[in-house]
């Protein structure tokens, strides 16, 4: 099982990416959450090749309305990684 993260500033980037990943893919999404600073990210999970395609995707339909995107797959995530995948709002707790 992989994860992938995309990040975005604002919500609306971030939503069609979700959009975009979901009507792509076979990816779940585990949570968009409000990162602070205007950053917005969500979390998908699914088999490998499916994280990256949706990443990819996601990344890219972002960048079309942000132009401050970042993302990351994780191909083998540590239980860390994967906790974060289930509950992104862990992170600056």
């Amino acid at each position: 099982m992989a994860v992938g993260f995309v990040e975005a500033e604002g919500f609306t980037p971030v939503f069609d990416a979700v959009d975009a990943m979901v009507k792509a893919t076979e990816v779940e999404v585990t949570k968009v959450v409000r990162l602070g600073g205007g950053i917005v990210a969500v979390a998908v999970r699914g088999d490998l090749a499916t994280v990256e395609e949706a990443v990819d995707i996601g990344e890219e339909t972002a960048r079309a309305k942000s132009r401050s995107v970042r993302s990351i797959v994780f191909a083998s995530p540590c239980d860390a990684v994967s906790a974060l995948a289930a509950d992104p709002q862990l992170v600056g707790n």
